[in-house]
């Protein structure tokens, strides 16, 4: 059940640990099988954790998925289309991803592959990073007027590979077949030059306030 493969690298932003307080009201308090994709270390898994609940995670690299078997009912350990065919379909009533789409190839393959993963009334919840961020703009748009990598984190991470808009989060999910419960910001800037421009633009960049998009789909079922 279990297949090792260990890709993605510790990296200061503290990949092991991200407790990630601010999704929790995302998750349907009824949901019972919990699956998250890119569990880390389990942080976020332990805050989910009930006697009555049933929780899995999918991680890439052996150490971190060692250290959430720990916290949860089960864990595999490789890449998520790999695994795919070994999770039990129609099962999860909530499907997490937390920071974990824009890292892949085909992220709309992802989301699709989930449907059948997922309870009659089940739901797929993501935290995906917002390329309009104010700091984002600013920095590298309009301030270095270039779009350069990062190896430290943020939105220009050198390990994303899709950048994603809260538009273009809403249609990824409604051309995959999902009904769009909810895509709102989290984690607002605190920087008062930075809300500044945001309200001399008249609304224009108010979704630059979010450095992510937390976002509840629902497959549509014919």
């Amino acid at each position: 059940m279990i297949s090792e493969k260990s890709t993605i690298q510790i990296n200061k932003s503290g990949y092991f640990h991200r407790e990630r307080p601010e999704m929790l009201k995302y998750i349907p308090e009824n949901a019972l099988r919990i699956l998250e994709v890119g569990c880390n270390d389990g942080a976020f898994c332990a805050t989910l954790k009930r006697s009555d609940r049933e929780i899995w995670g999918v991680e890439m690299n052996s150490e971190a998925a060692q250290n959430a078997s720990q916290i949860c009912t089960f864990v595999l350990i490789g890449d998520f289309h790999e695994l795919y065919e070994q999770l039990p379909k129609n099962h999860f009533d909530c499907v997490i991803f937390n920071d974990v789409l824009e890292h892949l190839y085909s992220p709309w393959d992802t989301i699709k592959l989930v449907k059948s993963l997922l309870s009659e009334n089940g739901v797929l919840v993501s935290s995906i990073p917002n390329f309009r961020y104010i700091a984002n703009l600013v920095t590298e748009v309009i301030w270095e007027a270039e779009f350069r990598y990062k190896p430290e984190g943020g939105i220009l991470d050198d390990t994303h590979i899709r950048f994603f808009t809260p538009k273009s989060i809403y249609r990824m999910f409604r051309e995959q077949g999902y009904e769009v419960l909810v895509n709102e910001g989290i984690n607002p800037c605190k920087s008062w030059k930075e809300k500044l421009f945001i309200n001399l633009t008249f609304g224009i960049l108010k979704d630059a306030r979010y450095k992510q998009f937390a976002t509840i789909a629902k497959p549509i079922r014919s």
